[in-house]
């Protein structure tokens, strides 16, 4: 008999403060940072990782480019950009169990959800929501499924359009929010040949414009 070595789990708490200003329009949600060693050479952000397409399709989405790759000023630098085009930042994971100190999703395991409800209330203008992976119950689309479920709501079916957009929308305080969830930007989506970089750039230009 082969001796396997037992799983580790390790409690995490969420490393970065959401960024969402009082004018954000749009909302993006993702599940959770990847582990550290992979944004070690880069900026301590959301999608840093070093194979993360995000910040490369926020380049080609908005015809702009970043000055630096690295330290605060890569930060300071995105948050600039973000608050110009009224884009906000959060993840579904406030805290979770990472297993085998793997960045997957399928390796995190929800401790305490975002409370997404409370964001709506403290930024009003939000009228859109986009979710950055559409994996049932593990990723971004599935934990947010959950977290309306934990209050006793349930959102409407998600439609996939002909540009591959899952689309679905609530009515919060009288307000209709529209959700959006294209392809996620991690590199295991051009690796698998669900999309093309060039089809991530137009889903994302239709989310965010």
């Amino acid at each position: 008999m082969t001796w396997k070595k037992p799983d580790t789990f390790i409690i995490e708490s969420h490393p970065f403060d959401s960024f969402i200003k009082h004018d954000t329009k749009f909302l993006i949600v993702g599940t959770f940072p990847t582990h550290k060693e992979n944004y070690a050479q880069t900026f301590e952000y959301f999608y840093a990782g070093q194979k993360n397409n995000f910040w490369k399709i926020v380049e080609q989405v908005f015809s702009h480019t970043f000055k630096f790759d690295s330290g605060i000023a890569a930060i300071k630098e995105r948050q600039n950009l973000l608050s110009e085009k009224k884009i906000g930042l959060t993840d579904m994971l406030v805290k979770c169990y990472r297993k085998n100190n793997q960045s997957s999703d399928e390796y995190l395991y929800p401790i305490i959800l975002k409370d997404i409800f409370s964001l709506l209330d403290e930024y009003p203008l939000i009228e859109r929501i986009i979710l950055t992976s559409r994996t049932e119950v593990i990723g971004a689309l599935g934990l947010f499924k959950t977290y309306f479920l934990q209050h006793n709501l349930e959102l409407n079916g998600f439609n996939k359009r002909e540009d591959k957009i899952l689309e679905s929308s609530f009515n919060y305080n009288g307000k209709t929010i529209d959700v959006l969830v294209p392809y996620s930007p991690s590199p295991r989506v051009l690796e698998g040949g669900r999309t093309s970089f060039d089809d991530l750039i137009k889903m994302y230009v239709t989310c965010l414009k």
